[in-house]
């Protein structure tokens, strides 16, 4: 799952990479983290940016950048999956009653 110590490893990518100029990767990856607001819907976007970013390509990133793009697709993924279950599992509590 995310932790805080993954969110700032993030966050210190994300200056990294302004200062290195990777509008490519950038262009992918600010929308989706910008509309982060702890809501599903910010980590479906998160998910999806990641994901795009990602497609540039192992080489286009470092060893470090690629593996911790991997752990927060894997995170945004679980918490995304996590919330429509439970919305799954209230809408079938709902229609029981």
């Amino acid at each position: 799952m995310v932790d805080d110590n993954n969110l700032a490893a993030f966050r210190q990518m994300i200056e990294r990479w302004c200062d290195e100029r990777k509008l490519g990767a950038l262009s992918l990856l600010l929308p989706g983290y910008l509309s982060l607001n702890g809501l599903t819907d910010g980590w479906a976007n998160l998910y999806n940016a990641l994901k795009a970013t990602r497609a540039l390509g192992h080489e286009a990133f470092s060893a470090s950048d690629w593996d911790l793009l991997n752990e927060l697709i894997r995170s945004a993924e679980q918490i995304v999956c996590d919330a429509n279950n439970l919305t799954m599992a209230a809408s079938r509590a709902a229609m029981v009653k």
